[in-house]
């Protein structure tokens, strides 16, 4: 059964970029065989999934319209990020899909009315995970998907991070055909009623047990080849040729006891080369004992010029001059640089960690809030 899919000679253009890497052969034989008259994708980001879906669409010349909704803005789960991964999307998308795919650059609420009832044949929801944002999402969408059409939800299988996806999928899924890729973050496929027979790989994974077992293989052995790729990318440095390449992500850890688990923790991206204002509000009851903040950002160096926390609006550690920035431990995968001003980080690998120095807070303190000033240059600079 997979000796004939079109994802066998598959290579994305746009992978590791997000969390649908493990999914993207998948998404292309979805297309390739469903062939969607009408396919839209609610939350982009950096357009790992979506252009999948696309280079599918050109590539077997399926006649789909792609549309791809996103303020492109970030959200409180995802992290807020600049222009650079909207231009990113909209360069991309221009020069490779422009005949049939196009960018709507709104709240999914504002695009609902560019699409009648019953007329999308694959809906892709990957939106603000909470559960009242996903119920309130699939009630005005839902109604849009053409009867027998399918659905795809992301981060089914994700129970923590205020992601409530799970709750509203176990719901949906007992009203229609169904299966789950469940390696986390998972991806739910969905088909509204009636239960049409549908194009394989589709028909066999919602109807067929033991074909969805093979399938599932087959998709799980392609994922461990693109984790294995980007494995490789990073050890002889090409990652810098990839898409991932091109945004660098802030991630800042709280804790009150010294530990630093990913489920505390927030995220911000930035584009390179341009200094950055970076200000970032952590979650009420967040600990500074100590804050570490972490960058996936591929062998750049990085100035950092400031570095602020605040607790209640009050200043609890500051710096921006040499002798300040001596007192944050630079460790992991990061080389501290001699700069006069700055605090210089030559990125040596996956995991450069900055420790900040430890400061006891209340449990019930309101509004801590990081914020920096920084710029990663993609080539290093001269020492200085």
């Amino acid at each position: 059964m997979t000796t004939d899919l079109p994802s066998r000679k598959f290579q994305p253009r746009i992978y590791g970029v997000g969390a649908w890497t493990d999914h993207l052969h998948f998404a292309y034989d979805l297309v390739a065989t469903l062939k969607p008259r009408l396919l839209v994708e609610l939350g982009t980001d950096r357009g790992e999934s979506y252009f999948a879906f696309c280079q599918a669409a050109a590539e077997h010349r399926t006649g789909t319209r792609c549309f791809a909704v996103d303020t492109w803005q970030g959200d409180q789960q995802a992290g807020g990020y600049d222009e650079t991964t909207f231009d990113e999307v909209s360069n991309h998308n221009a020069a490779n899909y422009q005949p049939f795919s196009i960018l709507l650059r709104c709240s999914f609420d504002n695009a609902l009315d560019r699409f009648e009832a019953d007329t999308i044949d694959l809906l892709h929801l990957d939106g603000l995970h909470t559960e009242g944002a996903v119920r309130r999402d699939l009630e005005s969408w839902l109604p849009k998907i053409r009867p027998g059409g399918i659905l795809l939800m992301h981060d089914v299988c994700v129970h923590s991070h205020g992601f409530g996806v799970w709750k509203v999928w176990d719901e949906l899924r007992a009203s229609g055909r169904s299966f789950v890729f469940s390696s986390e973050p998972g991806l739910g496929v969905w088909q509204k009623p009636p239960a049409d027979r549908l194009p394989d790989p589709v028909e066999s994974l919602l109807g067929d047990r033991s074909a969805s077992a093979a399938l599932d293989a087959y998709y799980r052995g392609h994922a461990s080849a693109m984790q294995q790729k980007i494995a490789q990318h990073w050890r002889d440095g090409t990652i810098r040729k990839t898409a991932a390449a091109q945004q660098t992500i802030i991630q800042i850890f709280h804790t009150h006891d010294a530990i630093h688990r990913e489920e505390d923790s927030i995220l911000a991206r930035v584009g390179h080369e341009a200094w950055k204002e970076v200000s970032l509000a952590l979650p009420s009851g967040a600990g500074a004992a100590p804050l570490r903040i972490d960058f996936v950002s591929p062998f750049t160096t990085i100035d950092v010029a400031l570095i602020q926390v605040t607790a209640a609006q009050e200043m609890i550690f500051t710096a921006e001059t040499r002798t300040a920035f001596d007192a944050i431990r630079v460790r992991g995968d990061a080389e501290r640089k001699s700069h006069h001003r700055y605090l210089r980080i030559k990125i040596t690998g996956v995991d450069p960690q900055l420790y900040l120095p430890e400061v006891d807070l209340p449990r019930d303190v309101p509004d801590l809030r990081v914020a920096l000033r920084l710029r990663v240059l993609t080539d290093e600079p001269p020492a200085t």
